[in-house]
């Protein structure tokens, strides 16, 4: 852990945390939801498609006047299916630009995520979090595990407008620790129009525009970022077994939120991934195979309800 705190900072992506103001009661909700994203060719020639379910909770409250606790759970499946340009000759091993096999298959991860907020007088709050991941593909038997630490500082500067900055430090599987901004953001600019960032402790979120003259429905706009590593199983080639795989896009979406009750809605939103890459490492972390791939066209699927 304290290699962590170590780290040299790198050019990361800004992580965007999906903030609620403090409730001085123990509440927590559950999700659950699935996305489909469509088949997309990569710069070798290659195509491939895949779809995931996931299913995530959380539950939180006051431990005294000035304290707040909370802990995430989430779990999320994976299939990606390819379909590999071998109209000629295949390559045997990586080092073109086309992928010489299915590099993986079923991808599970589970995180937990404990956080606490302190309260410093009415418009200040600092949160802190331990965010903590296993992804790997089905069969690994490697570790698979990151974990982090980040902190915010956060201000409500008026009524419609809060602000936070903060950092984030996690490691990465065969990499050195990552250290990135975190931005909090939420702005009601008018009484129908509203700014926000949303995600999660861990990698990646975006960043919305969300409209709704009916608080029934509202649309919205969003761009982000997102990216996973896992490790991948002892199958294949000898140079890639127990070796890594990531993926990441920058996701652009328009999305309705209907609201089903109160804190109950569902969520559904549609788009293109752009800026997709997707990489293959030995166990060591060198480079197998690291390739763009096409716009990917999306959609997905979220119910949230709280808990009783």
């Amino acid at each position: 852990m304290l290699g962590l705190l170590f780290a040299p900072p790198v050019l990361a992506q800004f992580s965007m945390v999906e903030d609620r103001p403090p409730r001085f009661e123990w509440s927590g909700r559950i999700e659950a939801g699935s996305r489909n994203e469509f088949k997309t060719e990569t710069s070798g020639g290659d195509t491939f498609e895949s779809w995931r379910v996931g299913v995530a909770g959380e539950l939180g409250g006051p431990i005294n006047e000035s304290i707040l606790v909370g802990i995430r759970g989430g779990y999320r499946y994976a299939n990606y299916d390819f379909r590999l340009d071998h109209r000629a000759r295949p390559p045997i091993a990586y080092g073109s630009s086309e992928l010489p096999h299915d590099p993986w298959g079923a991808l599970h991860t589970f995180d937990v995520t404990p956080n606490a907020t302190i309260l410093v007088g009415d418009v200040f709050s600092v949160i802190a979090a331990v965010p903590i991941r296993w992804s790997a593909e089905n069969g690994a038997r490697r570790n698979a595990f990151s974990a982090g630490i980040s902190a915010i500082g956060r201000w409500q500067v008026t009524d419609d407008l809060r602000i936070g900055l903060g950092i984030g430090i996690t490691s990465q599987l065969e990499e050195k620790a990552e250290t990135f901004p975190l931005v909090v953001l939420d702005w009601q600019i008018s009484k129908d129009l509203e700014f926000r960032t949303q995600g999660r402790w861990t990698q990646g979120g975006r960043a919305a525009l969300l409209w709704g003259p009916n608080p029934a429905v509202r649309l919205s706009l969003s761009a982000g970022y997102e990216r996973n590593r896992f490790r991948l199983d002892d199958n294949g080639f000898a140079a890639d077994r127990n070796g890594i795989g990531e993926i990441r896009a920058v996701p652009v979406e328009i999305g309705m939120r209907l609201r089903l009750h109160r804190n109950a809605y569902l969520d559904f939103r549609a788009g293109l991934g752009f800026a997709g890459r997707f990489r293959v490492e030995t166990d060591a972390g060198r480079r197998l195979y690291d390739e763009r791939y096409d716009p990917a066209p999306r959609i997905s699927l979220a119910l949230v309800l709280p808990l009783p």
